[in-house]
């Protein structure tokens, strides 16, 4: 392979990364939630789950005692 031709294939495949991490910048900007956006909804979440929680293991304990 000549040194033009490898030069020239180098400088394409240079384009085409150029355009995937555009692509790639775009979709993390746009598409994806930002951790502050995240936050209200984890709690939510979180409580939730502790509250099922503490009612299956206060089950537990009420069938233990009995």
């Amino acid at each position: 392979m000549k040194e033009e031709t490898a030069i020239a294939l180098m400088g394409r495949d240079i384009k085409y990364i150029k355009k995937g991490m555009d692509e790639l910048k775009k979709c993390l900007k746009d598409d994806y939630v930002q951790k502050s956006e995240f936050d209200p909804v984890k709690k939510i979440v979180f409580g939730m789950v502790t509250i099922i929680l503490v009612v299956v293991v206060g089950a537990i304990i009420e069938v233990v005692i009995n």
